[in-house]
């Protein structure tokens, strides 16, 4: 079972709708929020990391591309 689940959010934490897989490695979403967010014309977002077990939100990261 995967240990994470992601979503990526503007500033105001709407979800932006990105497909980032659920994985085990933060920097692997981050790779593919970034790259998710060039596709898209996307400068500025937060990665939210959720737990899989409790739906917990474990942490935001700032991304700026």
């Amino acid at each position: 079972m995967k240990r994470y689940y992601y979503e990526l959010l503007n500033a105001q934490y709407d979800d932006l709708g990105a497909c980032i897989p659920d994985g085990w490695h933060k920097s692997t979403a981050i790779n593919q929020a970034k790259a998710w967010m060039r596709e898209n014309g996307v400068k500025h977002a937060n990665l939210s990391v959720n737990s899989m077990r409790t739906s917990n939100i474990l942490d935001i990261i700032e991304i700026t591309i």
